[in-house]
């Protein structure tokens, strides 16, 4: 039905109300709906005379109430997408966490208050009318007067949710002229509920659900940015917009309530959630986790969720249970394990899992030395324009090499340049040559010093590079969204990682499985990638043996942040808790000597005291 939807609101005027209109009337035909009294609805029904009439008619075979939240989702412009973290929520997903949550709350269902503080088109709201009115044959109208509040930043959802609803009433018979909502146009960031006398005096919320804005905080609007620092769980790194949604919803949550989220699950690990993490555990809240891991739930997105539960009751553990999406659809008895918090790291991050491999894993970070205290673990260089700094030669001569950009051919002089390499496409030493590429490097390095080229100096002794940098020079004032300050126009967007130097294991972003490639060449250079950096090259030979076993491997599945396609984060973060074990001279002979991946896996197996 999606395609169908789409193909017909393009032969319509492209403006929202030309859309509602197709929309609405679609779903009207499609349920054979009569509506004769409710304003709204009737506004929005297109004419029998209507040019696109008959295309509308070909479409009224089967339209559910599933198809048009989907529709109204897809109206949501990318942009909005992007700012406001609008997402479809799939059906199974809404109704898990409102029959589960209506289960725990000790009150008549006909008596609730219920909320979504970023309802969306408001399909969360459905989802509560309908188990409201079936499990008390309440009507809707009374229902969304007295149960139902609901709140979205975008005034064009808050529209839509009014019409869902609107809709759904009329679908078992109350066709009302208008029905009193209580769904607002606000930011949940500083709105506040306890305004409304209704709220106030039932001490908030019984029930709060909804799927946080998962927005990244480079793409937070600037008025949303001045609002953050309201909420305490903000204030470590860069706080993505989910984040205060937490603190917000457990705040408007009244003593004996019950809050159920559909939300990503790097809250568990990712640096910017370091205090909503101490939140829970000064507050012991009480928090029931059912994780999916690295399976999708949001078709053609890359996020990876888990569903959440909490109430303000006090909890000296957290229950966890990692779960597939189809346990929820078998409806299949959920058990979960008790996680102490008193075991849980908020700095570090959480370690959720179940018990033997919380055992195995404190076992690997508590051998030896961590990998981070040993060894330095670094990034690689960040022009903000690789393509341009960046390149492969295409023929080269005594003093110069030559390259292609925007169809035309440049001279760059070698004396100008260095040897660089991608770690994120590299798998093994026999390659390094084959990707090794070349970078233009504008700096001095003297000693402990890095001085960027002067300009007149440039424009002297390296004229063919500085001709093929200032034909990009429009291309270099576009970083940073053109707001870069820069010590001169053809500098690097930063300085970092310019002055490494030294022997270097070099490894991904992500990867699948382990790999680290050994590089002699002190002065090789990397981008999109990591390293880890040592003076002596049997250290790092000895080091590469173990992040290449089954035990670092089942370390980065358990404790990292899992990607598409079966890949794990392998960012800094994520590795350098990783303890490396102590070991003999003969042990370390051992391990230089052997290439057995068998045998070296067996041998750690027991020096991790594991069974992995």
């Amino acid at each position: 039905m999606k395609k169908e939807i789409k193909d017909l609101l393009k032969i319509a005027n492209p403006n929202e109300l030309a859309w509602h209109k197709i929309i609405v009337s679609v779903f009207v035909g499609a349920n054979e709906l009569s509506v004769n009294n409710n304003l709204l609805i009737k506004s929005l029904l297109i004419k029998s005379n209507s040019h696109i009439n008959d295309a509308i008619s070909k479409l009224s075979n089967s339209f559910s109430f599933d198809d048009l939240i989907e529709a109204f989702e897809m109206l949501v412009p990318e942009a909005d997408r992007v700012v406001n973290g609008a997402v479809y929520t799939p059906g199974y997903i809404k109704e898990f966490i409102v029959k589960n949550s209506l289960l725990k709350i000790k009150k008549n269902p006909e008596d609730i208050l219920a909320v979504d503080i970023a309802c969306g088109c408001g399909a969360f709201l459905y989802t509560i009318a309908n188990e409201i009115h079936r499990s008390t044959k309440k009507s809707f109208s009374k229902i969304y007067k007295e149960n139902l509040f609901g709140l979205d930043i975008c005034k064009s959802s808050v529209l839509r949710a009014e019409i869902l609803l609107s809709l759904l009433a009329i679908k078992f018979g109350e066709d009302e002229r208008k029905f009193q909502f209580n769904i607002h146009c606000g930011n949940a960031l500083s709105f506040n509920w306890f305004k409304n006398s209704v709220v106030l005096k039932n001490q908030g919320f019984d029930l709060v659900v909804g799927n946080p804005p998962y927005v990244r905080a480079k793409n937070i609007d600037s008025a949303s940015k001045l609002l953050l620092p309201n909420w305490s769980v903000t204030s470590s790194g860069n706080p993505d917009l989910y984040i205060p949604f937490f603190e917000i919803g457990l705040h408007y949550l009244n003593d004996d309530g019950f809050l159920g989220y559909i939300t990503v699950n790097s809250f568990f690990r990712s640096v910017n959630a370091r205090e909503l993490r101490a939140f829970f555990q000064k507050n012991e809240i009480s928090l029931s986790i059912i994780d999916f891991g690295n399976e999708r739930i949001f078709l053609g997105k890359s996020a990876y969720t888990c569903l959440f539960f909490a109430t303000k009751k006090k909890s000296n553990f957290i229950s966890y249970k990692k779960e597939s999406k189809y346990s929820l659809l078998a409806n299949k008895m959920i058990g979960f394990d008790k996680i102490s918090y008193k075991s849980l790291n908020s700095k570090v991050g959480w370690l959720l899992s179940d018990k033997h491999v919380i055992e195995n894993i404190t076992k690997i970070e508590r051998v030896g030395r961590s990998l981070g205290s040993l060894f330095n673990i670094k990034n690689g260089i960040a022009t903000l324009s690789n393509h341009t700094y960046i390149f492969k030669p295409i023929s080269e001569s005594k003093f110069f090499f030559e390259i292609e950009s925007k169809g035309k051919k440049f001279k760059i002089e070698k004396a100008i340049c260095r040897n660089i390499i991608k770690p994120n496409i590299l798998k093994s030493e026999d390659q390094i040559e084959d990707l090794m590429e070349k970078l233009i490097f504008p700096y001095q390095v003297d000693g402990a010093t890095l001085k960027l080229i002067g300009e007149p100096f440039f424009k002297k002794n390296y004229p063919e590079t500085y001709k093929y940098l200032s034909a990009n020079k429009s291309h270099l004032a576009e970083r940073d969204k053109g707001d870069g300050s820069y010590e001169n126009w053809y500098a690097f967007g930063r300085t970092q990682a310019l002055m490494d130097h030294g022997y270097k294991l070099l490894f991904p972003y992500m990867a699948k499985a382990p790999h680290f490639v050994f590089t002699e060449e002190q002065d090789l250079l990397i981008y999109c990638g990591y390293a880890i950096f040592s003076d002596s090259e049997k250290d790092l030979h000895i080091l590469k043996k173990i992040l290449k076993s089954k035990i670092f491997d089942y370390y980065m599945v358990n404790t990292s942040k899992p990607y598409s396609g079966g890949f794990y984060s392998y960012a800094k973060n994520y590795v350098k808790n990783f303890g490396i074990c102590d070991l003999s001279a003969p042990e370390e002979k051992f391990l230089l000597s052997t290439n057995s991946a068998k045998k070296i896996d067996d041998f750690l197996n027991k020096k991790y005291s594991l069974n992995i």
